[in-house]
């Protein structure tokens, strides 16, 4: 259900869209970004833009995707793409299946330290009441503990992504 979003009746704003949903879902849960604003636009609070939104909803979408700005259409086609480029894209020709199994892949390469660490900060806030970003949805603002979210995303990967593992850690230390 969560990568589905909320499927609304009736004619909905471009920033409601299923693909959009999943695209805001995604980097807000798992990589401690606020899509939101660039959804819509360019982000005036962060370097997102618009083209980075779509490119992550597309690759959620079995259809084409047109971009809109502020739910005007602006004669583009989204393309699916990675907000990280440096750790590798995805294949846009690709059937929604094969793109969806290339962004796990790149969700959890070894060298993206922004899902390991996003989700060592929710299971902190969780446990121990405050996260170590705060807020935990703006895995940009600088960490209280640096070392700290750095050894527990290496141990997270390091663990197989086991969140029952990262909980035990976390409570005995």
């Amino acid at each position: 259900g969560f990568g589905m979003g909320i499927r609304w009746r009736g004619t909905v704003s471009a920033g409601q869209t299923v693909e959009i949903q999943f695209a805001q879902n995604l980097g807000q849960s798992f990589l401690g970004i606020n899509l939101k604003c660039a959804s819509c636009h360019d982000s005036f609070t962060a370097r997102w833009k618009l083209t980075d939104s779509y490119g992550l909803a597309a690759i959620y979408a079995n259809e084409t995707l047109q971009i809109h700005r502020c739910d005007k259409p602006i004669g583009k086609e989204a393309k699916a793409a990675w907000l990280f480029p440096e750790l590798g894209n995805i294949d846009a020709a690709l059937p929604q299946k094969e793109r969806l199994k290339q962004l796990a892949d790149l969700m959890t390469h070894p060298d993206n330290g922004r899902f390991t660490r996003t989700m060592a900060n929710r299971v902190w806030h969780r446990l121990m009441g405050h996260g170590i970003v705060h807020p935990t949805d703006a895995m940009e603002t600088k960490p209280w503990n640096e070392d700290l979210l750095d050894f527990l995303g290496i141990e997270f990967s390091e663990g197989k992504y086991d969140l029952k593992e990262l909980i035990f850690l976390i409570a005995t230390s």
